[in-house]
């Protein structure tokens, strides 16, 4: 399963390019409590961002649900669909999407601090040693969780969400729902409190 990637309006082009601008030794570890490497959700400015990640491949604003107004920073972007990758703007009524990003963050524009986080890149972890990639079954033994099939295959520690992709729902004698057997993490989200822009269903 992928993010179920919600509309977004009222969108202003601010900068655009598709060679990235992610720092090439970044490495960053993820936690449940918001840690983006230095960076902490509902704490951090765009300047920090930009301290952090490097001067973004696009940049863009809008407004989640004609509600919450973000700035977009996408890093390792393409024109073309992919299915790791975030549309970093959907533009109702206009059949156009993306550009599509590998690693987004969103920081609200009221608050001007970092609500919400995705990324797909291998550049980051969880700090148990969940990694992009790794095998649904090793994921849960460092999580001690085990992964369901519902609106999409995640698990949530805290603040943070380890999405997985592939594999297959079973029934598990003893244990209620579909477990997912098979598969592998595909990416993660970090969805703030104060400063949450609401970019993720399903979590």
């Amino acid at each position: 399963m992928r993010w179920g990637f919600l509309a977004v309006s009222i969108p202003a082009l601010l900068a655009a390019g598709c060679t990235s601008g992610h720092r090439s030794a970044i490495h960053a570890v993820l936690t449940a409590s918001g840690r983006i490497g230095p960076l902490q959700i509902d704490r951090s400015t765009r300047a920090d961002v930009i301290a952090f990640a490097g001067r973004p491949d696009v940049e863009r604003r809008g407004v989640e649900y004609d509600a919450t107004p973000y700035i977009a920073l996408g890093y390792a972007c393409s024109s073309k669909p992919n299915d790791d990758a975030f549309p970093v703007l959907e533009t109702p009524g206009t059949g156009r999407t993306g550009p599509y990003c590998k690693t987004v963050f969103w920081v609200n524009r009221r608050t001007r601090r970092l609500g919400d986080f995705y990324t797909s890149s291998v550049r980051y972890s969880e700090r148990h040693g969940v990694r992009i990639g790794m095998p649904t079954a090793a994921a849960e033994h460092l999580l001690h969780q085990r992964v369901y099939v519902g609106c999409e295959e995640n698990l949530g520690i805290g603040l943070l969400t380890v999405a997985f992709d592939g594999g297959v729902g079973r029934k598990t004698s003893g244990l209620p729902g579909l477990r997912l057997v098979g598969g592998h993490v595909y990416a993660f989200a970090v969805d703030g409190r104060r400063s949450a822009i609401g970019m993720f269903d399903c979590l």
